[in-house]
């Protein structure tokens, strides 16, 4: 984890972007600077493992973005949470100001499903969160739990009892990644009484349970305790 601690001013953004409608249309590179931004303050000063390879844009695009922020910021950490912040008042935040109803989440605050470009950005954090979900996605299983539809979720997992609860997206996060991500408590309570696995890990080797921890998400995180 990063030895440094982020302000409840950058919690309170992050928490807004996560739920802004105006992230989804920023361009890709500015939903990457906000991922590296996120993960420079809340997890490390510099990329977790080896680079992914040329065969995985996705993650090696986001792991890139960690190590730019980490080489642009090194040794002014206080700078990037200031970027940060800079940037969301660009997209629409006003600190202190309470969560408008279309970017809200049945009153929780929230990560983001593994964001912009699919990638958490914790913000939602993690963050910063993910882009506005294509046709196809909408009704899926991981589109209603990004979407917090918990009733239209209970059915379909009551009519179809087979369903894999368990299952990774493209992104490589499981239904209950992208709950605990999002902050939406209801959702992974009902995840958790059709017995999901826990332990299972996201592309950046976070459980479910680490994930609503560096969102802020204690409701959940001690949901999952």
């Amino acid at each position: 984890m990063s030895d440094y601690t982020p302000s409840p001013t950058f919690h309170e953004a992050a928490s807004y972007l996560s739920k802004a409608s105006s992230l989804s249309q920023t361009s890709n590179a500015l939903k990457l600077e906000l991922y590296g931004l996120f993960k420079v303050l809340t997890i490390s000063p510099t990329p977790i493992g080896s680079r992914p390879s040329f065969f995985d844009m996705t993650a090696r695009a986001k792991w890139d973005a960690w190590a730019q922020m980490a080489k642009d910021y090194e040794g002014r950490v206080e700078g990037a949470e200031t970027r940060y912040l800079e940037i969301a008042r660009g997209l629409g935040w006003k600190e202190g100001a309470p969560l408008l109803s279309s970017e809200s989440s049945a009153g929780e605050d929230a990560d983001g499903r593994g964001g912009g470009t699919g990638m958490g950005m914790g913000v939602s954090v993690s963050v910063l969160s993910a882009p506005a979900l294509e046709a196809d996605e909408a009704g899926t299983l991981h589109g209603l739990v990004v979407e917090n539809d918990l009733d239209a979720l209970s059915a379909l997992i009551e009519a179809n009892p087979t369903i894999d609860l368990n299952a990774k997206d493209e992104y490589g996060y499981t239904p209950l990644h992208l709950a605990c991500d999002r902050g939406n408590v209801a959702i992974a309570h009902l995840l958790l009484q059709h017995g999901v696995d826990q332990s299972i890990q996201d592309p950046d080797e976070f459980t479910a349970k680490e994930l609503a921890n560096v969102a802020g998400h204690d409701e959940i995180a001690a949901l999952l305790s």
